[in-house]
C-alpha cells in the first residue's frame, strides 16, 4: 500500500509555505522580468491551490444540522456546501432555528 504524504493538511500548508518562499525567491532571482513574474505566479499560484486542498481536507462533511450545530459550537469549521443563495440561507435558517429551540443536546 502507497502511503501519499500530501493528503496530511500540516504537510499542505508547509509545502505551499515553500512554494511561497519560491515565490519571493523567484522575484529576486537574476533573471529577465518576464520568466520572474512567470516563476512568481506559478509557486503562488500552486501554493494557493495546496492551501485550499488543505483546507477542503480539514473540514467534514455532514447532512445532520444537529452534528453541524455541535461542530459549530465547539469551534469546529463548518462549510456550508449548496447550490444556490436560498439554499445556503434555508440552512443558515435551519441552524439558527435549532439554536433556538436548545441546541445540539
Amino acid at each position: 500500500m502507497k502511503h501519499d504524504p500530501a493528503s496530511n493538511p500540516s504537510s499542505l500548508q508547509d509545502r505551499a509555505a515553500a512554494h511561497r518562499a519560491m515565490a519571493l525567491a523567484a522575484l529576486r532571482a537574476d533573471s529577465s522580468l518576464s520568466v520572474r513574474l512567470k516563476r512568481y505566479n506559478h509557486h503562488m499560484s500552486v501554493a494557493r491551490s495546496l492551501e485550499a486542498t488543505a483546507e477542503h481536507d480539514s473540514t467534514t462533511s455532514t447532512r445532520d444540522p444537529r452534528t453541524a450545530l455541535a461542530w459549530i459550537q465547539s469551534g469546529r469549521p463548518v462549510r456550508i456546501d449548496s447550490l444556490n443563495l436560498r439554499d445556503h440561507l434555508r440552512h443558515v435558517r435551519a441552524l439558527a432555528a435549532l439554536e433556538a429551540q436548545g441546541g445540539a443536546q
